[in-house]
């Protein structure tokens, strides 16, 4: 065995969690502008594959439509998966304390939890301020003046259900910033 081996990793739970935030923050570096790419150029791709014949189309069909499904995927799940392990690395041990770096994580990992509850909550002050609520699928549009009835119904729901979302948030993020807090105290 030489001498100027590297030492093995040897990290903390945090170390660890950090790292899966950075390796899925790649992934979602990677294939977000793979799949702006793919989908700003699909008339000329998909030119350069209708006149194909045969198993060749369908190949060449099936390869393009799965990369078009999984591209915009692994950009979700990328993002996702950043947020929730650069979370829990601030809240696990690490050898190495980056407090700036940790509000930022925090601050982002609050906005990415409590984003539908508000924009649940914009959707029903939007409607109440116009008068109309539009819900895409299926197409409707309620308006206060000419269906009153539909128009609180969907104000409701925007607000019942936005309720649920920062409930579900709040559960997540109470024991984390309840434990913060009392850290910072002592």
């Amino acid at each position: 065995m030489s001498a100027s081996a590297p030492a093995p990793l040897v990290g903390t739970a945090g170390d660890a969690a950090r790292r899966r935030a950075a390796r899925a923050f790649v992934i979602f570096l990677v294939a977000l502008p793979l799949s702006y790419l793919l989908f700003s150029r699909l008339e000329p791709i998909w030119a350069r594959i209708l006149p194909l014949e045969g198993a060749v189309f369908m190949l060449a069909a099936t390869l393009l439509g799965a990369v078009l499904a999984l591209t915009p995927l692994a950009a979700a799940i990328g993002f996702l998966l950043a947020v929730w392990h650069g979370v829990e690395s601030v809240y696990l041990p690490r050898s190495r304390p980056s407090p700036l770096l940790d509000r930022g994580i925090v601050a982002g990992g609050l906005l990415v939890w409590f984003s539908p509850a508000l924009a649940l909550l914009a959707a029903a002050i939007r409607g109440l301020i116009e008068g109309k609520v539009h819900f895409v699928r299926p197409p409707r549009d309620y308006l206060l003046a000419t269906d009153p009835h539909a128009f609180w119904q969907s104000i409701g729901f925007f607000l019942i259900m936005g309720a649920l979302f920062a409930l579900m948030a709040w559960r997540y993020w109470r024991g984390k910033l309840a434990a913060d807090a009392a850290t910072e105290r002592s």
